[in-house]
């Protein structure tokens, strides 16, 4: 095989590029002793460097104006993203730098760009902050996803219709991340991280992808996680991840008679798993760090995900993958212990029903006192839904903060 037959047109989280040249640094990271009396340094080897990628590339045509404006979008979102190297294949790296010109001859940019390796994340610490179990274990599902995933997906040398299943499967997932998106609403950096995670699963143009499973997780992982920034309030994000969590593909399933038919269901339940535990990871972070108005509201939110966490462990524990059941209860766990932490210190709802209507004002002062009577009284009429904080009703049961928590 020659290099040619290997080489491949650039990209940077799908958008192409063509490459007129390219560098690559790297080395050893060293720290060099020299000692009083001794002629000979000591030198001390801490490991491998970072590797860089400088690559000169430009895009051409007269609809470079489109192209351009992709790339630099794609260079200036968050966090790291899936370069295409036409020598050294895909890698995920993050951008350190980048220049691009033109002239006015027009039709053609020009970029440099430097890249770097994006590498993995750190070991989980030891020590886990107070409030922030749910948070890293959501971390170690994620950094762990893509290595088990891998070994349980493969298209090698399969059949056709074994692919093609996939990439359905694969194109569901997207579309119900972008319903859940489109719903959820949000802007500026949030949403621009989430349309760049979106590019590195083109849909109609997956083949590529499918055929690197580490890849292809990574970018799953990622387009959830940036869904879970959108959105300018925590419960419609948590009902966005919802959604995810609870999705179930259309595509009719076949009996396991042939080893094609074996591989097809094996690699489905494999999407589906990543798919779902990105999303439960997502979930169970997003409600461990909603802020809860009282205890009440964090119990029922609590109830809510971990219910939904025990019947994904549940339905993983029957098919006898019993590291997926473990994943999902180690989240269910944490999610527990970090209410259990921040619900110490929240407001309790008790019910009270009044005699007769009067003003929600009149009603917060006799309650809580003058100290912030206006937000308390705003607080009984959102609360209990009146329309009008003027009038609220008497014969009916009221929910109310406990008198210590204000």
């Amino acid at each position: 095989m020659t290099w040619r037959d290997e080489y491949s047109p650039g990209s940077f989280r799908g958008v192409p590029f063509r490459t007129e040249g390219h560098e690559r640094s790297g080395g050893r990271r060293v720290v060099t002793f020299e000692f009083p009396g001794r002629n000979e340094p000591l030198t001390e080897d801490l490991g491998r460097r970072a590797r860089e990628y400088s690559v000169d590339c430009h895009v051409i045509g007269t609809d470079y104006m489109d192209r351009r404006n992709a790339l630099l979008d794609a260079l200036e979102a968050e966090g790291p993203g899936l370069l295409v190297h036409p020598w050294y294949g895909q890698m995920m790296v993050v951008v350190l730098d980048f220049s691009q010109s033109e002239d006015q001859a027009g039709g053609i940019a020009t970029f440099r760009i430097s890249f770097g390796e994006a590498g993995q994340p750190v070991a989980t610490p030891l020590a886990v902050p107070a409030g922030q179990a749910t948070a890293i274990e959501a971390d170690a599902q994620h950094a762990a996803a893509p290595g088990l995933f891998a070994l349980r997906f493969d298209i090698a040398g399969a059949a056709g219709f074994v692919e093609d299943a996939s990439a359905r499967l694969l194109t569901g997932m997207v579309t119900v991340t972008q319903l859940a998106a489109g719903l959820q609403g949000g802007a500026g950096p949030a949403l621009r991280a989430f349309e760049a995670g979106l590019r590195l699963l083109p849909i109609g143009d997956l083949s590529a992808l499918l055929r690197s499973p580490i890849n292809l997780a990574r970018a799953t992982i990622g387009m959830v996680a940036a869904l879970a920034l959108l959105g300018p309030a925590p419960r419609t994000r948590i009902a966005g991840l919802t959604r995810l969590t609870d999705w179930q593909p259309s595509d009719p399933v076949f009996p396991e008679r042939t080893p094609s038919r074996v591989q097809e269901a094996d690699n489905r339940r494999a999407l589906l798993w990543l798919f779902r535990s990105a999303a439960a990871a997502e979930l169970a972070r997003a409600a461990a760090a909603a802020p809860f108005s009282s205890y009440d509201e964090a119990l029922a939110t609590r109830d809510a995900v971990t219910a939904r966490l025990d019947a994904l462990a549940l339905e993983a524990a029957d098919r006898g993958q019993d590291a997926e059941a473990d994943g999902y209860d180690r989240l269910r766990r944490a999610l527990v212990r970090d209410v259990a932490a921040r619900g110490s210190s929240l407001a309790r709802l008790h019910a009270l029903t009044l005699p007769a209507t009067q003003p929600a004002l009149m009603l917060a002062n006799r309650i809580y006192g003058r100290s912030g009577v206006e937000a308390r009284a705003a607080d009984i009429a959102a609360r209990n839904r009146i329309a009008h904080p003027g009038f609220v009703p008497g014969a009916v049961p009221l929910q109310l903060l406990t008198v210590d928590a204000a």
